[in-house]
């Protein structure tokens, strides 16, 4: 694998292992050896290190004495700590979003929206996941705060990781909240739109409390 783009190696290298742990390409305790990053990658063993050490600063990678990197195991304590903190970014991103009536994005987010429930209606439910981390990604450039943004994408990429309860089936059902987390962003009614988005993402820290906790 031959790596061209604008972004530093590293970066392009962290970016892949990255995705690579959170589709569980790379399971919990599976080594990550740098030379084979490196190989994999075509670059040298720096850029690799330090897509390692920034892997393991994030906490998808854990470094071990004599054994060196290892996928790490999210805890459950962890996992409902990211929970919160997500659910407090998604709310300040719907009310800011709805403050600028959606920006240059609220048409896009009307017709992301309508296709979803078009999917929901047909019981196409495995097209939902995708639409859906799209529809938050929409709401965080709504907002027009750069460094939100960044945290959000930061935070839902290890949502995506740790947190895995029944994804498909329960799509159809949190679907339609989308509508009307979108309808009050078009609507200018900031307070409405963070407590709908409140309560959405109160169902997914609710789901994964009932797995840990039962």
């Amino acid at each position: 694998m031959s790596i061209e783009s604008p972004k530093p190696l590293r970066d392009v290298v962290a970016d892949h292992l990255r995705e690579q742990i959170i589709l569980g390409m790379l399971r919990p305790g599976q080594r990550v050896r740098e030379d084979e990053v490196a190989d994999l990658h075509g670059v040298s063993r720096v850029p690799a290190r330090e897509a390692v050490q920034r892997l393991a600063n994030e906490g998808y990678l854990e470094l071990i004495p004599f054994r060196g990197a290892v996928v790490a195991k999210p805890s459950p304590n962890r996992a409902l700590d990211l929970m919160q903190v997500r659910r407090a970014l998604e709310g300040m991103a719907a009310r800011l979003a709805a403050e600028r009536r959606g920006g240059y994005v609220g048409k896009e987010l009307g017709r992301l929206v309508q296709r979803g429930n078009r999917a929901s209606a047909a019981g196409s439910h495995d097209l939902l996941p995708d639409l859906v981390n799209e529809f938050h990604q929409l709401v965080a450039v709504a907002s027009g705060n750069t460094e939100l943004i960044g945290l959000l994408s930061q935070v839902r990429d290890k949502v995506r990781w740790v947190f895995a309860v029944d994804l498909h089936e329960r799509s159809g059902d949190a679907w339609a909240d989308h509508q009307h987390v979108l309808d009050a962003i078009l609507d200018g009614d900031a307070d409405r739109a963070a407590a709908v988005m409140d309560h959405h993402v109160a169902k997914d820290e609710a789901l994964y409390r009932d797995k840990f906790t039962n």
